[in-house]
């Protein structure tokens, strides 16, 4: 970490009533790092695949906005049953929003949710795709900001402002990170985050006092199009299956030898199809589609916020029939 102790330049100070300006709060962000390691001076939690959402409660209202400081109460009704759970009249709380599924987080199913707007679809799909509020930070509570006092101390005082019950999981801190590490990699989690038990909480601002560690992750593709140049091939046009709906969701071309290439252009020859097979297919001139026949495992480090995956690599082709690529 460095030798010596670290400030905490730039805290905000929170007066009361905060409700004024809500929206112009943005959340504390982690640094990536790329090893796990033990410490007895953090906690090790595990990272959401999900949607950052500070919640304030004010009264008996909840008001909802994201890591961009958009408004997103209307997204997720349930959670105004925050107003019930916070044994106070007005708090700012840090969290994830997640949709289970299978078990484990959806980030499918938690960006539908999160980017619908019409009123009968948001009621509709917090019937089967409710979420789950992972609470990890209390920033102000009871009109008194806390984001000066260590992270110890807001974890204590959350504990016991907020009843842990659906939509609400406080987040369980643990204090082996590498052994919590491998165990999520080997589950094909998201990764984890180590927190300075003595950080304060720095509005805004990304810093070495929260560190995010993040395993590749792996996910089946099927290959609804090609990228040509000049009668080359230079990438696939991936997709995987919601609800029946083949959708697009980035393209690859790292990972592909010049065999590979070749083999892609006779496949094109034919299995081409005049038509995107995707449901939300992207544009360009230069696109071959195809016959969504053709699986394929990417690697990747992370979803994006509209659904995309971030540094794709073809890790190889696959047997496994097209219907498996799901989201």
């Amino acid at each position: 970490m460095g030798g010596g102790k670290k400030r905490a330049p730039g805290l905000l100070k929170l007066e009361p009533p905060i409700g004024q300006f809500f929206t112009l709060i943005k959340p504390m962000e982690p640094q990536a790092r790329r090893e796990p390691f033990d410490s007895p001076g953090h906690f090790f939690q595990l990272k959401w695949d999900g949607v950052r959402i500070l919640a304030f409660k004010d009264g008996s209202s909840i008001m909802l906005q994201n890591r961009k400081g958009r408004p997103r109460t209307e997204q997720y009704p349930e959670l105004q049953r925050l107003a019930a759970l916070v044994r106070a009249e007005d708090a700012l709380l840090d969290g994830e929003v997640v949709v289970m599924e299978h078990g484990r987080p959806s980030f499918a199913r938690v960006i539908q949710r999160d980017f619908c707007r019409r009123e009968g679809a948001i009621k509709a799909l917090a019937r089967v795709s409710s979420v789950t509020y992972c609470l990890f930070d209390l920033l102000y509570l009871a009109g008194e900001d806390l984001t000066r006092r260590p992270l110890e101390e807001r974890l204590r005082l959350l504990g016991e402002a907020v009843e842990a019950a659906p939509p609400v999981y406080l987040n369980e801190n643990f204090y082996d990170g590498v052994a919590l590490y491998r165990r999520l990699e080997e589950l094909g989690l998201e990764g984890i985050v180590a927190k300075e038990k003595s950080s304060p909480y720095l509005i805004g601002q990304k810093s070495a006092y929260w560190q995010k560690i993040k395993p590749r992750r792996r996910q089946l593709c099927v290959a609804g199009g090609l990228t040509v140049k000049g009668g080359a091939v230079g990438a696939l046009l991936l997709g995987a299956y919601r609800d029946g709906d083949l959708l697009y969701i980035g393209r690859a071309g790292s990972g592909l030898s010049r065999r590979d290439l070749l083999l892609l252009q006779k496949l094109a020859a034919a299995h081409r199809v005049q038509e995107p097979p995707f449901l939300n297919p992207p544009r360009g001139a230069e696109y071959v589609w195809l016959e969504p026949r053709l699986t394929v495992l990417i690697e990747y480090a992370e979803w994006t916020g509209d659904l995309r995956l971030r540094a794709p690599v073809v890790a190889g082709f696959s047997d496994r029939p097209p219907e498996e690529a799901r989201l």
